[in-house]
């Protein structure tokens, strides 16, 4: 069905499409090159209504959607779910407009896709009643509504809910004065307008789409410079493009052999695009600054051709566990594939997914000598990490999981150190990406390339009031990793992190955010699913991991493992206010 519903767009002249990524989600599914597109961001919601009272402050949300969704039926809250169902338009608009909040939400998984790429009226018709709204996070009008303060993006009714609980009048009544301004746009037509004209001009104009370029010549900062490029075949006839620059541009431009853009990004942390394209194809990456007369070229890579560079041994192993990824899975295996380290054994294990992810794994195992998929029945992320340790062949293991990604350099970066200090263990700071964009995360205040004690590690984080360390962000030394496995419990990163430190000799630190991991892609994953449960079941999961490490843990290090769950603890009785989490502490420290 997509071949031909592409076949009949590469029909067009121009194509509307409801956001940026639903354009570049149909470019990269075959719409030929040149094809113009008109974004329409928002829809209207006309209407001849005078609204003449401004919205109330009041502790309820108003939705629109009927009863059938799952949150409408379960729905527990202190603040009441009012559903707004009276059959005329302007009878809903007048209803909507006393007050409170808008929610706009999905039912399942296939609505929030739907969300992600396109637009919802209902959005409009709550905007258009000038009260603000409620959104999930991820969908494609998100930036419209933060930077225009039209209401709360969220990554749950939890945390909505929690907002409400915490809000002033004056927070409420300066979201209304926002959404006043904005409301005229839609109750008189203007998007639609915009659209049509827009589109009008597309037949006539050439340059409609295009992105202009200030002069052809590179400014010459000094301060940006590609440091490396690859070209590698990726699953679905797709070529994955990788890159490491020095310097923080704008964006990036992207163009093949013949000098056509192919694609371009405003995101200045992108360093990985998917790209139709044959084997034989070249790009050519530019990275620009704005300037007032146009996008500036401050560094340009040269001719990137498919590389086709052969393994010769396995010095790193990484492990990537996969249950139903299919929607993310191969960026993940690309970003790993383009790695400039060449000594490099993949090994992803498929834990019994259900969806597609077993038949791309397959394909990069054929395509790919490095590669080793191993399928098993589904016993969990532990037993699938367990599974690919044994499997490994190389001197150090890195773990990264299936929604994230890992910069170009990461593993020939924490190589290097991890071998110039004659260390067990080599990490890396990190992004978190979420709705807000990119968050240096996994930040340590020590002196980077440099061999310290793994005590030394767990005491600064133990005093310094920092997360718990993660599994991904780091190599060990698979000696070390073999003999300790990972445990059966929930939080497995939680309780075998400490664990393992407290085994290894010395580690090193690098400051190069070369891992990222992602919030933003995968709504369902175990930590959200954990979320539904009561306090009691977090806390009988979490008393179990951090029980394993303490436990054990290196018996000659159970002193600075119980200031770790010393501090874990206060930050989860802190952030719950789940009493149990105090009175655990104090059975740890001999307190009780």
């Amino acid at each position: 069905m997509l071949g031909e519903t592409v076949e009949l767009y590469n029909r067009a002249e121009a194509l509307i499409v409801p956001s940026q990524k639903m354009k570049r989600f149909l470019r990269d599914s075959g719409i030929r090159a040149g094809m113009k597109f008109i974004v329409q961001e928002m829809w209207d919601w006309m209407t001849g209504i005078s609204f003449r009272e401004t919205p109330r402050f009041l502790s309820e949300v108003r939705y629109t959607g009927g009863t059938d969704a799952p949150f409408a039926k379960n729905w527990n809250y202190d603040i009441p779910l009012k559903l707004c169902t009276t059959s005329g338009p302007d009878e809903m608009l007048m209803e909507l407009s006393k007050g409170g909040f808008g929610l706009e939400w999905y039912h399942d998984d296939q609505a929030y896709e739907y969300m992600r790429y396109g637009n919802s009226f209902g959005l409009s018709r709550y905007l258009a009643a000038g009260i603000p709204v409620i959104v999930p996070a991820g969908i494609s009008c998100q930036k419209l509504i933060e930077e225009n303060h039209l209401g709360m993006v969220v990554h749950s009714i939890d945390e909505a809910v929690e907002n409400m609980k915490t809000m002033d009048e004056s927070e409420y009544e300066e979201y209304v004065q926002h959404v006043g301004q904005f409301a005229p746009a839609l109750r008189n037509g203007y998007y639609t307008k915009k659209c049509l004209i827009a589109s009008v001009q597309a037949l006539f104009r050439a340059d409609i789409g295009k992105t202009y370029i200030q002069g052809e010549s590179i400014l010459e900062l000094g301060t940006y410079k590609f440091l490396g490029m690859a070209l590698k075949k990726s699953y679905g006839g797709n070529m994955a493009l990788s890159w490491n620059l020095n310097g923080k541009p704008d964006g990036f431009l992207v163009y093949d052999s013949c000098g056509r853009l192919i694609d371009e990004t405003e995101n200045s942390y992108q360093h990985y695009f998917s790209i139709r394209g044959e084997e034989n194809t070249e790009f050519v990456i530019k990275a620009y600054v704005n300037t007032w007369k146009g996008k500036m070229i401050v560094a340009k890579s040269g001719a990137i051709c498919p590389d086709n560079k052969q393994y010769k041994k396995n010095s790193v192993s990484v492990v990537i566990p996969v249950y139903n990824a299919e929607s993310h899975i191969s960026r993940c295996i690309d970003t790993v594939l383009a790695q400039s380290f060449s000594d490099l054994e993949i090994i992803i294990v498929d834990d019994g997914s259900t969806d597609h992810s077993s038949e791309i794994l397959d394909w990069y195992a054929k395509n790919y000598l490095n590669i080793t998929v191993i399928h098993q029945e589904n016993t969990g992320v532990q037993m699938a990490r367990n599974n690919g340790i044994m499997h490994a062949n190389g001197e150090y293991i890195g773990f990264v999981d299936s929604d994230d990604m890992i910069r170009f350099d990461m593993i020939e970066r924490l190589y290097s150190s991890v071998k110039a200090n004659q260390c067990d263990i080599a990490i890396a700071s990190a992004y978190e990406i979420d709705s807000r964009g990119y968050t240096p995360i996994m930040q340590y205040s020590i002196k980077e390339d440099t061999a310290i004690t793994a005590e030394e590690f767990l005491q600064i984080h133990a005093l310094g009031g920092y997360a718990m360390p993660a599994v991904w962000n780091k190599l060990y030394r698979a000696s070390l990793v073999k003999k300790h496995l990972f445990p059966l419990v929930k939080f497995e990163d939680e309780a075998w992190t400490p664990y393992i430190l407290s085994y290894a000799k010395n580690i090193c630190y690098l400051d190069g955010c070369f891992y990222e991991y992602d919030r933003s892609i995968c709504s369902g994953s175990l930590v959200d699913q954990w979320a539904v449960n009561s306090e009691e079941e977090v806390f009988q999961d979490h008393k179990r991991s951090i029980l394993f490490y303490l436990e054990q843990g290196n018996p000659e290090r159970s002193e600075i493992l119980k200031k770790l769950a010393k501090s874990e603890l206060h930050s989860f009785a802190k952030a719950s206010k789940y009493d149990k989490y105090e009175r655990f502490m104090k059975q740890i420290v001999g307190e009780e």
